[in-house]
């Protein structure tokens, strides 16, 4: 009894490092998602893009390393279209929700680069409750990014 109590603890475990893992996956795509749109904009992602992309023409042909970085390029680029269709989800249904307040207060948080305490002024509630704010949206927009992984049913 003791051993199977033990095994679905552990599977329990497993599950909640996972949501948590995706939750961590999405703050870290939040708060960077600024620049990686910079990346995708800024960077070279073509030999014409630079000055001297003739002369360089022959040398890189095939070289792995410009492959990955395109490669990382595109992958920036389609995960930006998915972060910016989630982020139109997730403000309808705030919108919907009529809580266009929390809505606000994340968006301020991840992509305007405002403190918890600047949100609370600018919305008239307590820092905790941007917090709290932030957070909560942080799972939705989990749930929209990464779908039933984020969930885990138990």
């Amino acid at each position: 009894m003791a051993a199977l109590e033990a095994v679905k603890e552990y599977g329990k475990s497993i599950q909640r490092n996972k949501r948590a893992k995706i939750f961590q996956n999405t703050k870290k795509l939040m708060e960077n998602y600024n620049r990686i749109c910079q990346s995708v904009e800024e960077g070279v992602a073509e030999l014409a893009d630079m000055d001297n992309g003739d002369e360089l023409e022959e040398f890189v042909e095939g070289d792995i390393l410009i492959d990955s970085i395109l490669k990382s390029k595109l992958r920036s680029i389609v995960m930006i279209a998915h972060i910016d269709k989630c982020m139109k989800l997730l403000e309808a249904e705030e919108y919907r929700k009529n809580t266009s307040e929390k809505y606000l207060a994340f968006t301020y948080f991840y992509l305007d680069g405002m403190t918890h305490e600047s949100i609370a002024e600018v919305l008239n509630c307590t820092d905790r409750t941007a917090r709290r704010w932030v957070t909560e949206l942080t799972g939705i927009l989990s749930v929209y990014l990464f779908g039933s992984d984020a969930i885990m049913l138990e």
